[in-house]
């Protein structure tokens, strides 16, 4: 019984040496208490022959024999819920290419001879990675793709390949702990041990907002004769945001409940401050707390499987007014105020936060764009879609590709298209504001509409993109069981050019999603009918089957009747009523 871990920990070693994984922790807190953690977890293949069968190694294979089977070159999954604030919180992480709009987003090169052979391989791959994830993924069919849209470029595939590229979103699907646990499996340590530990479902998803995305990309290396090495790589990540004093009150009472009065920090700057009148503060200047009060539990050591101790690191990126301690680990370097440690095997690790200014934190990039969009309109059969951009920078222009997917239900008019930039339509230099747009439009129940404009945003302006569009009347069995809710639309997608005549995309964010109301039927209607027919077919049946069945006589023949059945009721009284003879004597 002693040897079986050890022979599994050997053998994770050794395919580790062969392999490659590596995984990190970047913790930075952010204004108004609240807390970014970042997990970022790459993961490759043992090196195999092109010309061979696929080695795996520590790589899942469950992935791998995923997009083998389905010619996929390249794949990124996106799973999130809750909204950024990028005006509190500055850039997103990775400067958003990893993150996704809310809810489930894929998109894949997949290899075809043809694009309906690439189209059918794609549907293969959703609904794999649907029970892969166990996510709704099975649902995206042709009337939620859409094919090759100019926003997402692949650095790994040339312009000969033959992969075609499908995007698909589900907008309303709820991420949750069943998304969690097949993702965590995907680890070599499955959250047992190592950075993937803290990874608890009850504390990622009682957050302000969370992501969760995976890449996947093959790396080969031809030969002189044509033929090389070649290796799985992925790369998963975890984004997090906190709410700190929401999961330290968790740490006290486990079921939400409101603060007690006399643990409130009032606002006493206010005139109608007294002591039974409180305007409390948003947030609280001195505080402390540690990973372990956070997450519920401390790093479980390291994950056996990483490469060496540099791929096992925790960092924390705070100001001069932090302090900071731990326990376990080593600390290696604290450069621009971010701070390193290097975790130990089979020990375990936590850091302290203590400070007594807690709005003064690490300042982050600003966002190089802004965006809002929202639904305009009133009533149920027209509508309209209004999405401003604002550039925040003062010297540089921005240059972007905007992209949306809507769904065929949403007929749009691109007559009706108006761009706005602080007043009528102007240029920056001499050039359009609108550089390029690419439209294909909807076919009903079968495609989505697929709007794609290049626009360009001079700075401290905001350009306002504005259409109208009418709203489509569904089949009964088309609607939700929850119609009254609403259709969900998903998101646009907003890529930042390096500048106006690249290809290169520096930075990706996603606009809200909407919910779209359509014309909606008494659902109620199907029972009212059944419930009517009903009580006219009870009526209609009863009073046609007395007709038929009921026997109508006078009353004299009924009188006859009864006068000869009282004279056979009589006779068989006095025949069961005779008194019985005994033995022996005789009949009177």
């Amino acid at each position: 019984m002693i040897l079986v871990p050890a022979l599994v920990a050997i053998l994770a070693l050794l395919s580790g040496a062969c392999a490659g994984y590596t995984e990190s922790l970047n913790v930075t807190p952010l204004a108004r208490n609240s807390l970014l953690v970042a997990f970022d977890f790459a993961l490759a293949s043992t090196p195999f022959p092109s010309s061979s069968g696929t080695h795996y190694g520590l790589f899942p294979k469950s992935v791998g024999q995923i997009v083998t089977s389905t010619h996929t070159r390249e794949l990124h999954l996106r799973f999130a819920q809750g909204a950024w604030d990028a005006e509190a919180w500055g850039a997103l992480p990775h400067g958003g290419m990893h993150s996704g709009g809310t809810g489930v987003e894929v998109w894949a090169w997949v290899e075809g001879s043809t694009p309906a052979i690439a189209e059918r391989r794609w549907y293969e791959l959703v609904n794999a990675l649907s029970g892969l994830f166990c996510a709704s993924l099975n649902f995206i069919d042709s009337t939620q793709t859409t094919q090759h849209p100019i926003s997402f470029h692949s650095a790994a595939l040339n312009s000969s390949s033959s992969a075609h590229l499908f995007h698909g979103a589900l907008p309303r699907e709820t991420v949750c702990t069943e998304n969690l646990t097949p993702f965590i499996k995907l680890l070599p340590c499955k959250g047992r041990t190592g950075l993937s530990s803290l990874l608890d479902g009850h504390r990622i998803f009682d957050s302000k907002w969370q992501s969760m995305s995976l890449d996947f990309a093959p790396s080969c290396t031809p030969d002189e004769g044509g033929n090389g090495m070649c290796s799985f790589h992925m790369i998963q990540k975890v984004d997090v945001v906190l709410d700190v004093a929401r999961s330290l009150q968790r740490k006290e009472f486990p079921v939400p409940r409101p603060p007690d009065a006399w643990d409130l920090k009032c606002n006493t700057s206010k005139p109608y401050h007294s002591d039974s009148i409180c305007f409390p503060l948003a947030t609280a200047e001195e505080i402390t707390w540690s990973l372990s009060d956070i997450f519920g539990r401390k790093v479980q050591g390291t994950c056996l499987a990483a490469d060496d101790t540099n791929s096992r690191s925790v960092c924390a990126q705070i100001t001069k007014s932090w302090s900071l301690g731990w326990e376990g680990g080593i600390f290696t370097s604290s450069e621009d105020n971010n701070y390193c440690y290097q975790l130990k095997p089979q020990e375990q690790f936590d850091i302290r936060f203590e400070t007594k200014h807690s709005s003064s934190v690490a300042r982050r990039a600003q966002p190089p764009i802004l965006a809002r969009r929202s639904m305009t309109g009133r009533g149920q059969q027209n509508g309209g879609i209004h999405t401003i951009f604002n550039n925040p920078s003062a010297t540089t222009a921005v240059s972007l590709v905007y992209f949306e997917s809507l769904p065929w239900y949403m007929h749009p008019y691109m007559s009706t298209l108006n761009l706005t930039l602080d007043g009528p339509l102007g240029s920056v230099d001499g050039s359009p504001l609108l550089k390029d747009i690419k439209y294909r439009p909807f076919l009903e129940r079968v495609r989505p509409t697929y709007l794609e404009l290049s626009l360009e945003v001079p700075p401290s302006s905001s350009l306002s993109l504005s259409y109208d569009f009418d709203r489509s009347l569904l089949y009964l069995a088309e609607y939700p069981p929850d119609a009254n809710r609403g259709f969900d639309v998903p998101p646009g997608i907003i890529s930042v050019r390096a500048s106006s005549d690249s290809d290169t995309f520096i930075y990706s964010t996603r606009t809200s999603s909407l919910l779209l109301s359509l014309p909606t039927p008494d659902f109620s209607m199907p029972y009212n009918v059944i419930i009517l027919t009903s009580t006219v077919m009870a009526l209609a049946f009863g009073t046609i089957f007395n007709i038929l069945v009921r026997r109508f006589v006078y009353e004299d023949e009924l009188a006859q009747d009864a006068s000869a059945f009282g004279r056979l009721k009589t006779k068989c009284t006095r025949i069961f009523k005779r008194k019985p003879v005994s033995p022996g004597s005789e009949p009177r």
